[in-house]
């Protein structure tokens, strides 16, 4: 099964796109964010309201790669029955680059259609991967935001 994979090219240098996965997930994916990633080792938490995952930072080359292990994880949806599915999976974030930019590559190995929330995730990161990209852009992403507790891509009909 083909897990889910994820890629775009920007202007910027790899360092900048390194730096959006290191140490700025807060300005696109969640702003509900404790722990550090910027290390082998490091660890943190996010939450989507009563949805929560823990991740430990398995792999990191400097403008190069990340990789996210998946300790815990919490799926906050009633017809999900295993709501700790993301558990074990890995987020691996690959940087290319040249004198024209990079090219951010996310793969998260182990969410495949196989998984019971995959037709939930896989819109969720396309609108993350926007986010990240925006972000990348215009210095502004489309986090989930606790205070507020939606995304843009929930209310769209």
């Amino acid at each position: 099964m083909n897990n889910y994979k994820n890629s775009f090219t920007v202007n910027n240098p790899a360092s900048e796109v390194y730096a959006a996965i290191t140490e700025h997930i807060q300005d696109w994916w969640s702003d509900d964010l404790s722990g550090a990633a910027n290390q082998k080792g490091d660890q943190f938490n996010i939450a989507f309201g009563g949805t929560k995952k823990t991740f430990e930072i398995f792999e990191a080359v400097p403008n190069e790669k990340v990789v996210w292990l998946c300790l815990k994880a919490y799926i906050d949806m009633e017809t999900l029955a295993k709501k700790d599915e993301w558990v074990g999976t890995k987020i691996i974030w690959t940087i290319t680059s040249d004198e024209y930019g990079a090219t951010l590559t996310m793969l998260h190995e182990g969410l495949n259609k196989s998984v019971e929330c995959y037709d939930v995730c896989e819109p969720a990161w396309d609108y993350f991967m926007g986010s990240i990209h925006v972000f990348l852009t215009t210095g502004n992403g489309t986090p989930y935001r606790k205070k507020e507790g939606t995304l843009e891509w929930e209310n769209k009909d």
